[in-house]
This record gives structure tokens, sequence and C-alpha cells, in this order.
């Protein structure tokens, strides 16, 4: 496959910046993985043996083309794909849709599209970063509490990234 959207190249360097290289530590429940791509979610992908360019092509595919993010507004599309692969594609829909009010279906399709046109871009990708946060620290308890440190640096990496330092 030929990814042809410029807005997923020049972003999907973010994503690989945070997600790393082959790693099966038996904390994380995604189980195997390898540039973020899971074995729990991807069960059909040898995660061993994964190149950089077919992950791009299943973040670009589940993830980027899956949730309109192309055609979600600058900023938007960014932060939503970036709660899909660290937070679960599902609560990237759901936050999504509660942040503007549209009905909470997990599906971005043309209603949602619609009803996020009429935000200020900038103000719902600072609330779902905020959100995102405070997920972070609910579920860094336990076994995940060492993760925490990295997630947030993630996340403020990302406001740096899209420049919306606050």
């Amino acid at each position: 496959m030929k990814i042809t959207s410029p807005r997923f190249l020049s972003f999907i360097p973010f994503i690989f910046t945070w997600e790393g290289g082959y790693d099966n530590d038996p904390n994380d429940p995604g189980g195997e993985t390898k540039f973020g791509i899971d074995k729990r979610s991807h069960p059909e992908e040898d995660i061993k043996n994964l190149t950089k360019d077919r992950a791009a092509e299943i973040y670009y595919e589940s993830y980027w083309v899956k949730f309109q993010c192309e055609y979600l507004p600058k900023y938007v599309g960014e932060v939503v794909m970036n709660i899909s692969v660290n937070a679960g594609p599902a609560r990237a829909a759901r936050w999504l849709q509660e942040t503007v009010g549209a009905k909470v279906d997990g599906d971005i399709g043309p209603v949602t599209l619609d009803v996020v046109k009429g935000f200020e871009s900038f103000r719902v990708a600072q609330v779902l970063l905020d959100r995102t946060e405070e997920h972070y620290r609910s579920i860094a308890r336990g076994r995940l509490a060492r993760f925490l440190k990295g997630w947030l640096n993630r996340n403020n990496a990302l406001r740096k990234f899209l420049k919306i330092d606050f």
C-alpha cells in the first residue's frame, strides 16, 4: 500500500518516536509489541519480524483512515490518532464525540465530522490532551504505574509537536 497523505507522513515520525522497537513486557497489556503495534490488537501480524514500513501501513489503515483523521481539523486529527494508538481507538472516538457534543457511538463518520467543524480546533485538541492526561493518571496504578512518566512525557511532547504548549 502506498501512503499518499502528506499530513499522515508528517505525523507518523512523532508516533515512531514514542513507539519503539520490539518488546514483550509482561506488564504491558498489549503483550508482544514492535513500533507500537501489539499482538493483542493485531493478532494476525508477525510482531517480532514487523517492519517499520508495515507498521506505518497498519497505523495508516487501522487508525488514520479508520478514524477520519485526514478530515478532522488541524491538531484534532493528530491528537485523535495519538489517543487511538496509545489509549485505544474506541476511546479516542468516544472522547472526541463527548468533547464536541456529537452522538457518542464510537464511529467518527460524517455527522461527527460536521459537528467538529463548529468548534475551534485548537480548543478541541487542548481538551482531548487534558483528558488524555487525566486518563493516564487514573490508570497508573499497580503494574501500570511505571508507565506514567513516559505517558505524560508523550502527551506533553505532542503539545509541543503541534505547537499548542499551554
